[in-house]
């Protein structure tokens, strides 16, 4: 989550608008409209949420400044006509932890990366870099490799390693 705060606003006044942009492109939309926050007043805050790809959310005091601020900014979409309250704003920005449950001596299918449709044995789990060491089944040569949690899914459960 990324936002921007550029004066305090009422909490009774101001909503919370919600602006479509490109998929895979917030980012670039949010430092575009943080340079244009000065120019347009009613502006307070702008966030880019964990939970919504391809939107920005806005707090503004009216939905005439959202639009003021999103002139002419590329790969902006438009705004949407629903308000978000303050709660569900808030909801978006918390960023939900993933449990996945993966034991040493586990064999798992590597969904992402150069090893792609491979098979390999968890050799070693590491849950605070969310990373497990991973040796292939099918190489020629035992090599151990360094793997992002999410990036596999698990064949056949072992348990933990005796």
């Amino acid at each position: 989550m990324e936002s921007t705060n550029t004066t305090e606003g009422s909490e009774n006044s101001t909503r919370f608008f919600i602006v479509r942009v490109t998929l895979g492109r917030e980012a670039q939309v949010l430092e575009r409209l943080e340079s244009q926050t000065s120019r347009v007043p009613g502006v307070y805050s702008i966030i880019k949420p964990y939970s919504l790809k391809g939107y920005i959310i806005v707090e503004s005091d009216e939905y005439d400044s959202v639009l003021q601020l999103i002139y002419n900014i590329k790969h902006v979409r438009g705004v949407i006509n629903k308000e978000l309250s303050r709660t569900e704003a808030l909801k978006t920005i918390e960023k939900k932890k993933q449990v996945i449950e993966i034991n040493i001596g586990d064999v798992v299918k590597v969904l992402a990366g150069p090893f792609k449709g491979e098979s390999a044995t968890v050799k070693s789990v590491n849950k605070e870099k969310g990373e497990i060491t991973v040796m292939f089944l099918e190489s020629a040569v035992p090599i151990n490799v360094n793997i992002k949690m999410s990036d596999v899914s698990t064949i056949k459960s072992e348990g933990e390693s005796k």
